[in-house]
């Protein structure tokens, strides 16, 4: 059993290693009143109380995020992937069990960086894809570097940004290095603050994992030579390990062999390892692969292939994972680490688009490689997701479950422990606020901005509890919501299913026959919700559509009519 420490003694443990938590009140919780929407307000939306002279600047923020991750691919969720440096943050800090995000890179990234639902932020699906609904970041949130920046933050960013023509210079960011391109091994398309980067200028052996935290690094060593009183928030936003599948040779070949036993074998594997690890609950069953359209392994007919893809897919990971030690190295050296609040986690889940092999004679990992002949495919999906159904489109829990390491030595006074309330990423904006002592703007720039959604994850972090009532879900058509332990979600037209995710986490018994008041409540508060944060059905924005397909295309998700149980609609 955890022990549980007091708001004073967590107040203490931070105030005596220099960093800083603003409360709202000395008597008072971590959260404020719940607000009309059944949202908790932000822990930060009250006037700022002043720091104490006597106190050290306040603390640093460094969000670090993975493009197409699965739940548990890394380490210290379970996974098979070799992830030494994400491993010793979560030794050193804590991880969520039950951390959400929004099932697409966009949606997603908007969410994280606005603390609205994407449907508010104006980014409700992939950037530019349906007219207004898509088009950029709008002027009715603010973004965590908008916020900070006025709190006396530098603000950096370095990675993928995917948020349309508003550019990260342009939305708070003192300087942004913006990589556009998806081929890692190509130069092109990189700008600083919207100024093209020169190619040649670039040397030899380039990567885009290492190249982005070689940016990153860059710009944290100018910020703490130039401004070493200033705090910073630094937004590294890696590609890895979204499509194309590349990457080095060195780093392939350590896989070589691991994932020779198909991923049935493996994913039961994992599954019991994770029950060992406390990440899930021994009482949870295993849905089958079949159950999210995944073939068995032994029905694979081109093995070598697939497992190629895998082996490069891990690279990508693992090199990721060396990056972010580069990265906490810096910290460390300049005596930054134990000051600076960290996040790592994951835009979506586990990627099972470009499913079909259009050439088994075109191998993955090397300059070239385009995802347009394949990706690792539904099954290597469903081991990365475990022990979850679906993947990314799907508010089904293996389309949002997302790893959340949280590591800030001067601020949690526990160390390597689970938490397991539900949370979402609407919660970090309200987290930096709580933390940092910033107010959430009414207006900014002339704008009225809309009212934050999330909640702080401090007591959660503190304590394992939250006040956080609702928890909603939107895209493509596929929606949900949760209270509690129970789980509203269903696939587009589909009829709701209704899941006790206490005892069924990985969502095997729909219960919403026998349960039909709760449906009704939850599927009311769903309604409301839709109308409070701006969403469309998907008919209505589908007019904004000017391609020849709505996404259900060879980038588009499985086709529900090949998935078993899926009920019909």
């Amino acid at each position: 059993m955890n022990k549980k420490i007091s708001r004073r003694d967590f107040m203490i443990g931070l105030g005596a290693l220099g960093g800083t938590i603003l409360a709202a009140s000395a008597g008072g919780g971590l959260l404020s009143p719940s607000n009309p929407n059944g949202e908790a307000m932000p822990a930060g939306s009250g006037s700022v109380p002043q720091l104490p002279s006597a106190m050290k600047k306040k603390p640093n923020f460094v969000l670090i995020l993975a493009d197409d991750l699965g739940y548990s691919d890394i380490g210290c969720y379970g996974g098979h992937i070799e992830t030494p440096n994400l491993d010793k943050l979560a030794a050193g800090g804590i991880r969520l069990t039950q951390f959400t995000n929004t099932a697409r890179c966009s949606p997603s990234r908007a969410s994280l960086l606005t603390g609205l639902h994407p449907h508010q932020a104006g980014m409700a699906h992939l950037q530019g894809y349906y007219g207004p609904y898509t088009l950029k970041l709008n002027d009715s949130c603010v973004t965590i570097a908008e916020v900070l920046r006025e709190n006396g933050y530098g603000t950096y960013m370095s990675g993928k940004w995917h948020l349309g023509p508003g550019l990260p210079h342009q939305r708070g960011f003192d300087k942004a290095y913006h990589y556009l391109g998806v081929d890692y091994f190509a130069t092109e398309r990189i700008t600083l603050n919207g100024v093209k980067i020169d190619p040649s200028s670039i040397g030899k052996n380039y990567y885009s994992t290492d190249d982005m935290t070689d940016k990153a690094i860059g710009l944290l060593e100018g910020h703490m030579s130039a401004t070493p009183e200033k705090p910073f928030f630094l937004y590294m936003t890696y590609t890895a390990p979204h499509f194309p599948l590349q990457a080095k040779d060195k780093d392939i070949t350590k896989y070589k062999g691991r994932f020779d036993r198909g991923w049935d074998a493996l994913q039961q594997e994992k599954f019991a390892r994770m029950k060992e690890m406390g990440i899930i609950d021994p009482d949870w069953e295993l849905p089958a692969m079949d159950d999210s359209g995944a073939d068995a392994w032994e029905k694979e007919i081109s093995k070598s292939w697939r497992l190629r893809a895998m082996e490069v897919y891990a690279a990508m990971v693992d090199s990721m994972d060396q990056n972010i030690g580069r990265l906490v190295q810096t910290l460390e050296k300049s005596g930054e680490l134990d000051n600076t609040f960290l996040v790592f986690l994951s835009d979506n889940g586990g990627n099972a688009e470009f499913l079909h092999i259009k050439d088994t004679t075109k191998l993955p990992g090397g300059l070239g490689y385009t995802e347009g002949n394949g990706h690792y495919g539904a099954g290597w999906a469903g081991l990365s997701n475990t022990p979850f159904r679906m993947y990314k489109h799907y508010i089904h829990q293996g389309g949002i479950a997302s790893p959340l390491i949280v590591h800030w030595p001067a601020g949690l006074n526990e160390k390597g422990v689970l938490r397991k309330m539900p949370a979402q990423l609407t919660d970090i904006m309200a987290t930096v606020l709580e933390v940092s002592g910033s107010k959430y703007p009414e207006e900014y720039k002339g704008h009225k901005i809309i009212p934050a959604e999330g909640t702080s994850l401090l007591s959660i972090l503190e304590n394992d509890t939250t006040s956080k009532q609702y928890l909603f879900w939107e895209h493509e058509g596929n929606c949900g919501v949760r209270n509690n332990n129970w789980k509203l979600v269903k696939f587009e037209d589909y009829p709701w299913e209704l899941y006790d995710l206490e005892k069924d986490g990985t969502e095997m018994h729909d219960v919403a026959g026998s349960q039909p008041e709760i449906v009704k409540q939850l599927s009311d508060e769903y309604e409301k919700w839709t109308k409070r944060a701006n969403v469309m059905n998907k008919q209505e924005y589908l007019k904004y559509w000017k391609g020849n397909n709505d996404g259900k295309g060879p980038t588009g998700p499985i086709d529900l009519r090949k998935i078993k149980g899926v009920p019909t609609a």
